[in-house]
């Protein structure tokens, strides 16, 4: 049937709604614009809406006609305005426990979710579903269903065979010891019963609204990061380890800049373009989802030209297997971790501007606790150097110092290892602040030192600090 009658038919008018995607990758189309346009036709709605990861701007202005009231675990787009003024209720779980907390139904009440919607590029008769692009938590939400809606998006070709579907067990090891392991399913199963109806499309993917093309700032910033990891990591140490890229522009920035050959990637989301790598600087890509940047566009048709290589050197998988603390330790992973802002001891806020949610933690926690080495990327002002990222106290903690090793930003960068408190706060200070910055962080920080304490710090002068800002 089409999206409309799919909307009509399936979706409640007061209930839960979860959409499969991330980093808008492989995001439902039809369904969403569908139910907009519902509601700009006068249906009443009062919805739960959870989604995979984050959005794409045309989803966003669908949603934005809908009564949605609550919000599960990432934001992007308008909705950070809806959620900041608080007509909206949100709150960012850990992606690598977000399929267990949607299996035991703590997003909705304890009851299964009304509907989900998910994009396919095949279902056969048993009810066997060949996902897009992104696996995230769409086995969760599929198991936790009361019907599913699939999208079959026919521009893509059948991806059967890129996938991995396995199902943790409590105590149970994951047996993967390679980025190109396969341990599951190449498909998700679904009971029949559930499949409430298919919806065909033929539509293109569309970049996230999360993220943009690099910029010079950003290229700068990878150009370190990609110096610091040359001198820490010699030729002999790169069978040794996997990396992680955090998502957006630095991430897409550091495949022309990284000094390595045959690496392994292990992450949550990839840049498209990291596929041209393959059987260059990289050997095998293990993610949940292969997102688009704005203007790559054709680096999917590319990609998709050459899928004996896709299907034998990237593996697609469900978020409690991508975010396992076990794999991520096990793999050796570095991960490169991007932030708003941190503080001088190390800590990273990665979610808020002030008291406003900008985004959601997403992955950033599963791999900063288990890796091997944790590198925090930001540049050091933001608004146009009007403020700096380097602060006083961070708005939300949501990376502990304990788990930052090294800070980078477009000033330089601070290896923070086997420094004490005090000691961090000098190196971040020198080495990564902006200089527009650099004296009145010395300032605040000597004024606090002054008061003593292992983590010196002074709220009055942290407050002044950030009001000399105009923030």
């Amino acid at each position: 049937m089409d999206g409309a009658e799919a909307v009509e038919r399936f979706v409640p008018a007061r209930g839960s709604i979860a959409f499969s995607c991330m980093g808008g990758s492989s995001l439902a189309k039809e369904v969403p614009e569908a139910l907009g346009r519902s509601a700009a036709a006068g249906r009443e709605y009062d919805l739960t809406l959870l989604t995979g990861g984050a959005t794409t701007a045309r989803f966003e202005e669908a949603m934005a006609r809908v009564g949605i009231r609550r919000r599960f675990p990432y934001l992007s787009g308008p909705a950070r305005t809806a959620v900041n003024e608080g007509s909206v209720e949100f709150f960012d779980a850990r992606i690598g426990e977000f399929p267990e907390f949607v299996r035991r139904g703590y997003f909705t009440q304890g009851q299964p979710i009304d509907v989900v919607v998910i994009e396919a590029t095949a279902i056969d008769e048993r009810g066997r579903i060949t996902p897009s692009l992104s696996v995230d938590a769409l086995p969760a939400f599929v198991e936790s269903a009361r019907k599913v809606i699939v999208e079959v998006n026919e521009r893509k070709p059948e991806l059967t065979g890129l996938h991995d579907i396995y199902t943790v067990q409590p105590g149970v090891p994951i047996p993967i010891r390679g980025v190109r392991d396969r341990v599951g399913k190449p498909w998700v199963e679904a009971p029949t019963s559930k499949i409430a109806a298919i919806v065909l499309t033929d539509r293109a993917e569309e970049p996230s609204a999360a993220y943009s093309q690099p910029v010079p700032a950003d290229r700068r910033m990878a150009e370190t990061v990609a110096a610091f990891l040359g001198e820490e990591l010699t030729p002999a140490s790169w069978d040794e380890f996997s990396l992680q890229l955090g998502a957006g522009p630095i991430a897409a920035a550091l495949l022309d800049v990284l000094p390595f050959r045959k690496l392994d990637i292990w992450t949550e989301g990839i840049p498209a373009r990291w596929t041209e790598a393959l059987g260059g600087k990289v050997r095998g890509i293990s993610s949940t989802a292969m997102y688009l940047l704005p203007g790559d566009e054709a680096v999917l048709d590319e990609a998709f030209r050459h899928m004996a290589k896709l299907r034998r050197d990237v593996v697609l998988r469900p978020y409690d297997v991508s975010n396992s603390l076990e794999v991520i330790a096990r793999l050796n992973v570095v991960t490169i971790q991007q932030a708003l802002e941190v503080d001088l001891f190390g800590g990273a806020n990665t979610s808020h501007i002030g008291a406003d949610v900008h985004n959601g933690v997403g992955g950033s926690p599963d791999f900063d606790r288990a890796a091997r080495l944790v590198v925090v990327v930001l540049p050091s002002t933001a608004a146009g150097g009007r403020y700096s990222r380097i602060v006083p106290l961070v708005a939300s903690s949501d990376i502990p110092r304990q788990d930052v090793d090294v800070i980078v930003t477009d000033q330089g960068w601070a290896d923070l290892r086997g420094l004490s408190a005090r000691e961090r706060a000098e190196a971040i200070i020198d080495r990564c602040s902006h200089p527009a910055f650099r004296d009145r962080l010395w300032d605040y920080y000597c004024t606090a030192r002054a008061k003593g304490g292992h983590l010196p710090f002074d709220l009055e002068a942290a407050s002044r600090f950030l009001q000399e800002q105009g923030r």
